[in-house]
């Protein structure tokens, strides 16, 4: 099968999600927006991954408004879809929601958690209740009548969505390695300045401790996204 990657930065690649797609043997093709490449027919692809970034969907930017319709033709179309943070809230926009500043900054590891849906997804029953995710956004969104939630958070509801089959947009990261994660850091000067020495220590810490055990979600979870699809 043929994948087409979205870009919005250099620095948020598909990485382990792309690795996954790639060990099964499909293709991807990566375009990436904020280097003014153009939005292909979506015709040419079965499926497409939405990478995050530090736009936000509620941009004027010509190439933002662009992706929105684009997206918004691909949902309806019932085309296969995974959005990572940005992506996910494009796709969210795209279905109606509104975007808006997060309740809480999240920034490092916080867990996600189950809803009465998550046990029957097929991507995200295998993932564990309370699964410390990586977090990198200062925006979040609503829900519509046509979203499923499957993963939750007290202060920060919108962590997972279902829109139609194999439609799936996500808040968090799974996709980061160790460094992805210091990239960012490194060039995220705001954020930097929220986390302070001990937040960023503290994020470290958390790192060698949980990034196993989600990117063992990652992979089980696009290896069920690419069953979904697989006629």
């Amino acid at each position: 099968m043929r994948f087409l990657v979205i870009q919005h930065l250099g620095i948020e690649p598909p990485a382990l999600i792309g690795e996954v797609i790639e060990s099964a043997s499909h293709t991807i093709t990566t375009i990436h927006l904020d280097k003014a490449d153009s939005l292909p027919d979506s015709n040419n692809f079965d499926g497409f991954v939405i990478m995050g970034g530090p736009q936000s969907a509620n941009d004027e930017r010509e190439y933002i408004r662009a992706e929105l319709a684009w997206v918004k033709e691909a949902l309806d179309t019932k085309m296969p879809m995974l959005g990572i943070c940005l992506g996910a809230q494009i796709m969210a926009k795209a279905a109606g929601a509104e975007i808006f500043a997060s309740p809480v900054h999240e920034l490092g590891w916080h867990p996600v958690y189950h809803t009465v849906e998550t046990e029957n997804d097929p991507l995200f029953k295998v993932m564990p209740d309370a699964l410390p995710v990586f977090q990198w956004h200062g925006e979040t969104f609503s829900l519509t009548d046509t979203m499923t939630l499957i993963a939750t958070h007290p202060d920060v509801p919108s962590q997972a969505f279902r829109l139609g089959k194999a439609q799936y947009g996500l808040q968090f990261h799974v996709e980061v390695d160790e460094s992805i994660i210091e990239a960012w850091i490194a060039s995220g000067e705001s954020e930097r300045a929220f986390l302070g020495t001990e937040g960023i220590s503290l994020l470290h810490r958390e790192s060698s401790l949980h990034l196993k055990s989600m990117q063992h979600f990652c992979r089980n979870m696009v290896n069920n996204w690419l069953k979904e699809i697989t006629p």
